[in-house]
């Protein structure tokens, strides 16, 4: 198993492609703030609005099942699987060489 650079995979996968992914539809966006339905937990509603992205701090936040983070632990979370795993396949879905870490790193 390769050693993954998970910061780099970090800096590399915006946000907004995760939500393309995840076929997330906001209800409301306000500058850079998407909000809608929890591609998490799902909602009740498709006109939730507990469910927020920041596409330029690169972060989401729901505010019914409290998840939050980055692109990657998003990607993990909706696709129930582990950062690990989220990262191999994020980088193979999007087309981006897996970032690893060099021996001694």
């Amino acid at each position: 198993m390769p050693t993954i650079d998970f910061a780099e995979v970090r800096a590399r996968i915006p946000i907004q492609q995760v939500l393309q992914l995840v076929q997330f539809q906001p209800v409301r966006r306000s500058g850079a703030e998407l909000r809608g339905p929890c591609p998490i937990h799902g909602a009740r509603s498709a006109r939730s609005r507990c469910f927020a992205a920041n596409l330029h701090k690169n972060v989401f936040r729901c505010f019914h099942c409290g998840r939050g983070g980055n692109a990657l632990d998003l990607y993990a979370a909706v696709r129930h699987i582990n950062v690990y795993h989220a990262a191999l396949e994020l980088c193979q879905r999007l087309g981006i060489e897996l970032p690893q870490k060099r021996a001694g790193e």
